[in-house]
Formats: C-alpha cells, sequence, structure tokens
C-alpha cells in the first residue's frame, strides 16, 4: 500500500503577501501539496497564477489544482500553462482536471452547462490530447469536441511522462475514466450539482467503497498503481456530538448526513487520526486534502502519518 500524504486546498488569501505565507507554514507543516480550486465564483483566485508565484519560494511543496474544470479551458493554452508551471518549480506540479459540475460557474461564464454524460465525454478527450501534447513534438487529433492540427506543447515538463494527473468525480461515467488514464483518483460524492443537498447515501463509507470498486473495475491490471485521493473536511473538538448538531443546525441540514459523511473528520486529534486510519485499511485512501478551520492545527496528524 502507497505511504500516507496530506494536502491541503485554498482558494486565496487577502493580499499576496498572505497568500505567499500561508504557502511557507503549509510548506514547513509537513503537508504535501497545496491545491487549488477553479470556481469563477466566491472570490477565489486563478489557480495557475497564484500557483506559479509560489515556485521560487518553496522548496519541497507541490502544487495542485483540486480541480481545473475542462469546459473552461482549451487543453492545448492549457497544456503549455502546465509545463511552464512543472519546468518553474522544478517538477513539483500535480495535474488535477474535472468535468465540472458547479452550475453557478457555468452561468458566471456564459459557458453552457452540458449533460453529465457530455461533460465527462469533452474530459475524455481533452485529456487524450494533453498526454499526447506532453510527450510528442507536434499532435494532429481529430474528436467529437476538439480537433487539432500540428499542436505543439513547449517546454517539456520536467516530470516525464508528464505531471501526475488526477482525475475527481464520483459518478459511473468519470469514474471509469479515472480508473483507464489518472495516476491519482480523487473521490467525491455522486450527484454533487449546484446548491442541491446530498442524500445520507451518498457519503457513507459503503458508497465510497463501492465507487473505488467501480473505478478498480475499470483500470483493470493497473489499479494498483492508482493513489487513492478525497476530500476530509476537519474540525477539531472535544464534544463531537455538539459539534455535529451546530453545524447541521447552521447548515439547516439532517446531522445525520454530517455524522455518517466519509468526508468528514470531526472530534479529536486522536479521533481524528483514527477516521484516518480506517479509511486506509477499508477503502486503501492514502492521499487526503485536509480543509476547514484547523488545517495548521491538524500537523501533530501530518507529521505522525505522512509516510506511513
Amino acid at each position: 500500500m502507497r505511504p500516507i500524504r496530506f494536502a491541503t486546498q485554498s482558494g486565496g488569501a487577502p493580499s499576496a503577501e498572505e497568500w505567499a505565507a500561508r504557502a511557507k507554514r503549509i510548506e514547513a507543516l509537513g503537508y504535501s501539496t497545496l491545491a487549488m480550486p477553479d470556481h469563477m465564483v466566491g472570490g477565489a483566485w486563478a489557480a495557475m497564477p497564484a500557483l506559479a508565484a509560489l515556485a521560487p519560494i518553496t522548496t519541497t511543496l507541490r502544487f495542485g489544482t483540486l480541480v481545473i474544470d475542462n469546459d473552461f479551458r482549451n487543453p492545448v493554452v492549457f497544456a503549455r500553462e502546465v509545463a511552464v508551471l512543472d519546468v518553474i518549480s522544478a517538477g513539483r506540479v500535480e495535474l488535477g482536471l474535472g468535468a465540472g459540475w458547479l452550475d453557478r460557474d457555468y452561468q458566471g461564464t456564459g459557458i453552457r452547462f452540458d449533460r453529465g454524460r457530455v461533460r465527462v465525454a469533452r474530459l475524455a478527450e481533452a485529456v487524450t490530447l494533453m498526454k499526447r501534447l506532453f510527450t510528442e513534438e507536434q499532435v494532429d487529433f481529430a474528436g467529437t469536441y476538439y480537433t487539432v492540427t500540428k499542436a505543439e506543447c513547449r517546454p517539456k515538463t520536467i516530470q516525464q511522462p508528464h505531471p501526475p494527473l488526477m482525475i475527481a468525480g464520483g459518478g459511473d461515467e468519470i469514474l471509469a475514466l479515472a480508473g483507464r488514464e489518472a495516476d491519482i483518483v480523487a473521490i467525491v460524492p455522486s450527484g454533487i450539482t449546484g446548491s442541491g443537498k446530498l442524500a445520507v447515501g451518498t457519503v457513507t463509507l459503503e458508497t465510497l467503497k463501492k465507487q473505488v470498486q467501480r473505478m478498480r473495475d475499470a483500470a483493470g491490471p493497473r489499479a494498483d498503481a492508482i493513489e487513492l485521493s478525497m476530500f476530509l473536511d476537519c474540525n477539531l473538538t472535544d464534544d463531537r456530538d455538539k459539534t455535529i448538531a451546530e453545524m447541521a443546525e447552521r447548515a439547516k441540514s439532517d446531522p445525520e448526513i454530517i455524522r455518517a459523511s466519509a468526508y468528514r473528520g470531526i472530534g479529536t486529534l486522536d479521533q481524528i487520526r483514527a477516521h484516518i486510519l480506517h479509511l486506509r485499511e477499508s477503502v486503501g485512501m492514502t492521499y487526503f486534502c485536509l480543509r476547514g478551520p484547523d488545517v495548521e492545527k491538524l500537523c501533530p496528524i501530518v507529521s505522525a502519518l505522512s509516510g506511513t
């Protein structure tokens, strides 16, 4: 089994100075990766320039996109941006791609929000095209969604044949694509679209196990080579039940959804640590993206479990 490692996700900071300071703290605390989302609303920064700014001031921290919405990027243009970031960071990029899910992002850009099956098919073509751009000198490609002639990507990436490819998703089609193509698969609850609320059954450990198995079935012989990743939204507390009740009240949600969620780490450091180890043993999960108000306070877990 792969060793455990940790990422955290951040959409930006109040200033350039705080952005740089945050990255340095995350690196010093032992996190493997700082990942950025790709939302067009809510104040999130543009990922590629924000990550590029951190390359000269860090040494071990990896830079992830968790995840770029494929619909907002031409794959030829984006492959060049990824390659440059990989070069200037000395090979510290993790390329995360997804098919898009937040309808407000599409409303804010004027881009049509196609059916999920169409978005996944378009992502599949983009993945094929980008992999070829990273490894070939010149690419001709004719697909349903992209057609290019004599396309080129310079510079070539430091990481060969290309930076590790993460695909994130929860539905059957995208899990199958991830199993066939990704180096890292980030499992998320299925049915996330817009502001719709998730049912209890979508976030349980049993559902997570079924999603992993679907991905592994599609992966076939390469399944064991894939790194499994997931978000873990953490809240440190000495009173788990009280905290869950308060969270449910604020979110106007069913507390059982929070209580049953595999994607929540709520409790003491020991309880959250035990949850992480249970996910590794029961699902094979080894790459955790920790989020929430206590990311920096979770450093004892990061220190104790990283590399184990």
